[in-house]
């Protein structure tokens, strides 16, 4: 695993999804600050499992309310932490325009949160995945 700062939050977009849920709870296990922007923070049952894995591990998890298309709206989460995975996606299974629907929005998220952290002086590394 790469060495990450203990000093700072770590920010996980997608929080909720698979592939960041495996990476929240590697976060959480090795005792460290986790920032999880959310569309919708208010909807407990999108985030008991993540509140379940912080109950029983040694890392702590925050959540901001953040939409990956809303440009700016990632500056609070990632406010302070030295490292963002970025692994959220717009998704939706009814596709009638898998460009206007699924590409588009992906490459203007990504565009967003890339250009937040470029704003913010604390963060050293961006990760991003890719589905």
């Amino acid at each position: 695993m790469m060495e990450i700062k203990r000093d700072k939050p770590v920010m996980i977009t997608g929080a909720t999804g698979y592939v960041a849920g495996w990476i929240v709870k590697k976060l959480l296990e090795a005792g460290l600050m986790v920032h999880a922007p959310i569309r919708n923070p208010s909807m407990p049952e999108k985030i008991q499992h993540l509140n379940n894995l912080a109950d029983s591990l040694p890392g702590t998890i925050k959540y901001f309310k953040a939409d990956l298309l809303d440009q700016g709206s990632y500056a609070g989460a990632m406010e302070g932490c030295g490292v963002v995975f970025h692994t959220a996606s717009p998704f939706k299974i009814d596709v009638q325009d898998p460009q206007k629907e699924l590409v588009d929005p992906a490459l203007l998220g990504t565009k967003n949160v890339l250009e937040q952290a470029s704003k913010t002086p604390s963060v050293d590394r961006v990760v991003l995945t890719s589905s």
